[in-house]
């Protein structure tokens, strides 16, 4: 069964933590059965609101003024999914969202599986953005305003079923089979992104530059080093993209190196006087 609960945040300002709304909705056999929309008043270190956000989603200060704060919030959020799988379009950053608010707030992360919807598109289908908006209409699909959280988690639906047809699958755990792809956990302290199945580690796939790639692309010729956990994919399946545009993918950087990725990190490791070390085993 299409089993699951779609989930969508806006946040108030540049810092991934500062949640201002959300909308969920939960989803049983394939169709939506409820949903919520909630307005939020970020963590208080974080409580401001950035021109460029309230233009993208209409929330302004004014809006969260008697809205419950995150840490109010967070109970309620994980009550409505309850034991099911959640599913967002950049499950990066909307459970990273989760992450960080609850590091503001001193809060443990919650224990939760999740999976991505934009990962899941770039393995299944070749489109020149990813963008939610692109895919649900690419699919045939339609969703309501862009940045609506509600809106934004309906599409995600539809990504989901879209997807699920072409596969011909009708268990969410086939669907990410299916596409070469892991569920992602987190629980407190851990986190396990839900990223495209590749050789991980150092142990990586013999790169071979496309030499007809596009010379008008940004990464065309330049030589790339990642670095930390990628939300959205492994390493090895990053650096294969990035010989796809035609760029050099490095293991180290060097004086050759003209972009360096870095990925995500426990934000706990930033706490004063953390004994948490941002150093994996």
């Amino acid at each position: 069964m299409l089993n699951f609960t779609a989930i969508d945040f806006e946040t108030a300002n540049s810092y991934r933590g500062s949640p201002c709304a959300v909308g969920l909705v939960r989803v049983r056999d394939g169709k939506p059965v409820d949903e919520r929309r909630w307005l939020i008043r970020p963590p208080e270190p974080v409580d401001y609101f950035d021109g460029f956000n309230t233009m993208l989603h209409g929330i302004d200060s004014a809006m969260v003024e008697d809205a419950p704060r995150w840490r109010h919030v967070l109970p309620a959020i994980l009550d409505y999914i309850d034991d099911d799988v959640v599913v967002a379009h950049n499950a990066g950053f909307d459970i990273g969202v989760i992450r960080y608010a609850c590091a503001v707030d001193n809060i443990e992360w919650p224990e939760m599986r999740f999976l991505c919807t934009m990962v899941m598109a770039r393995r299944a289908l070749s489109l020149p953005s990813y963008r939610l908006p692109y895919v649900v209409e690419s699919l045939g699909a339609q969703m309501g305003h862009h940045h609506d959280p509600l809106a934004d988690a309906h599409g995600v639906v539809a990504v989901v079923n879209a997807l699920a047809g072409r596969s011909g699958v009708g268990v969410l755990a086939d669907l990410a089979a299916s596409q070469r792809m892991s569920i992602g956990r987190m629980s407190r302290g851990i986190y396990t992104g839900s990223v495209a199945i590749g050789s991980g580690g150092r142990n990586f796939t013999p790169i071979e530059v496309n030499t007809d790639a596009d010379p008008s692309g940004y990464l065309y010729g330049r030589v790339v080093v990642f670095t930390g956990t990628l939300m959205s994919m492994t390493r090895d399946v990053a650096r294969q993209e990035c010989a796809r545009v035609g760029a050099t993918p490095d293991q180290n950087t060097t004086k050759r190196t003209n972009v360096l990725v870095v990925g995500d990190i426990n934000p706990a490791v930033l706490r004063p006087g953390s004994n948490v070390t941002g150093k994996g085993p």
